[in-house]
Parts: structure tokens; C-alpha cells; sequence
């Protein structure tokens, strides 16, 4: 089955904005930018919630990247969230459009 999903076309990326004033609009900014940990995240003055900003962009149909790096004083590793070239594409394009609702 695997083989013949192959030949089908890729589905269309077509994110949603997130709604204006929330997390994930601030997050979507800021990834923009950069990528983020949470203590970074925090430390710019947006809390401790990037994790839940990026599940809403997920949800949103942006696909953030997750990857997990080592963090001074704890002993598993963080999240370090960014967004991919395609994604920062169709943000821009969004955003340049007036598409933010």
C-alpha cells in the first residue's frame, strides 16, 4: 500500500492563521524570526506556554518542527520549536496578503 500512496499527489499546504491576539499568532511571529525553547520563549517576555502555542500552529495545519536539545540544569532534553522553509513561505505570503484574520 505504501508503494502506491507514492504516485498520488502531495496534499496542498494551506495553513490557517491563528486568531489575532493569541498565543499561537505571537508564536507564529516569533518563529518567524528564530527558533525558540521555552525558556527562551519565557524569557522574552511571551510565559511559559510555547509548547501549547505550537500544538495550536500544529493543529493550525503548519507542521512545526520539534527537535530536542540538551538545557543547563535539566537532565532530559527541551524542545527547540522552529518552522519549516515551506511554512515561513506561506506565513509571509499570508501576512504580506492582509489573509490575517
Amino acid at each position: 500500500m505504501t508503494e502506491q500512496l507514492s504516485f498520488l499527489p502531495e496534499p496542498e499546504f494551506c495553513p490557517l492563521l491563528p486568531p489575532h491576539g493569541s498565543l499561537a499568532e505571537q508564536a507564529l511571529f516569533d518563529l518567524l524570526a528564530r527558533d525558540w525553547t521555552t525558556p527562551e520563549w519565557d524569557r522574552a517576555g511571551n510565559g511559559w506556554r510555547l509548547a501549547a502555542a505550537v500544538k495550536d500552529l500544529d493543529y493550525l495545519g503548519w507542521e512545526p518542527i520539534s527537535i530536542r536539545v540538551p538545557h543547563a540544569g535539566c537532565k532530559r532534553p527541551i524542545a527547540r520549536y522552529s518552522l519549516s522553509a515551506k511554512a515561513k513561505q506561506a506565513a509571509a505570503a499570508a501576512l504580506r496578503g492582509g489573509d490575517h484574520a
